[in-house]
Order: structure tokens, then sequence, then C-alpha cells
């Protein structure tokens, strides 16, 4: 999972660098950033998700995400300019998904670390 930020990062700067270190040092950042945004809006979501005692959300999630893909990179190669739209629009909405689910990821941070810590305070034996 870490490597998408990274390889969305590389990716951008390799199309966008060709002729100019900065265009690919702007690329990387554009590219960087847009990888790291679509990662914390999909960790969160499905942070959220996965509370839902019922197992049909997450096979929906998924299905979602996988048709999408699909769609978007459809989109990409035959209408660049609806892409780039829809790609805006998506920015958008992940960002805004993101500030409504920071409470919630605060919460699930904050429950894991006294997970964490709770299970390294036990004694081992008496």
């Amino acid at each position: 999972a870490f490597i998408r930020i990274p390889a969305g990062a590389l990716l951008a700067a390799g199309a966008l660098g060709a002729d100019s270190a900065t265009m690919g040092m702007v690329g990387a950042l554009l590219g960087g950033s847009l990888a790291a945004t679509s990662f914390a809006t999909k960790a969160t979501t499905r942070a959220a998700i996965n509370t839902s005692p019922e197992p049909f959300t997450n096979w929906l999630a998924s299905f979602f995400e996988d048709g999408l893909v699909v769609g978007i990179v459809w989109l990409a190669t035959q209408h660049p300019l609806a892409f780039g739209i829809a790609l805006a629009v998506m920015l958008v909405v992940s960002v805004l998904l993101l500030v409504v689910l920071f409470k919630f990821l605060k919460l699930v941070v904050r429950k894991l670390r006294a997970f964490v810590g709770q299970g390294a305070a036990e004694p081992t034996g008496a």
C-alpha cells in the first residue's frame, strides 16, 4: 500500500518531466499528492465500512472500486478532457470525504493505540 504514493509521484514526474526538470518536480509533487489523497480516502472509507457487521458493504465497495477503475481508465484513454473533469470532481469529493471521516480516523487511531498499549502493559506471569 505504501508504494502507491512514491509510484504516483514517479509516474507523474516521468509523464511531465521529459522536457524540463521543473515540470518533472511539479509532476512528482502533484502525482504524489494525488496518490496520497486517494490512498487516505480509500483507507479511511474502508475503515468506516469495516465497522459494519455484515459482509455486503465490503463486497459492494470492492465491486464499485473495480468498476470505477475500469471506467476511469477508459475515460482517460478515450476522452481526456472528460477524464480531467472527473478527476477534479473525484479529488474534491475525496477531500470532503476525508474531512468528514477525519474524526472517525482519529477515533480508530486512538483505539488502536489503546489496544497496542494494553497488550504491552499486561504482566506475563504471576
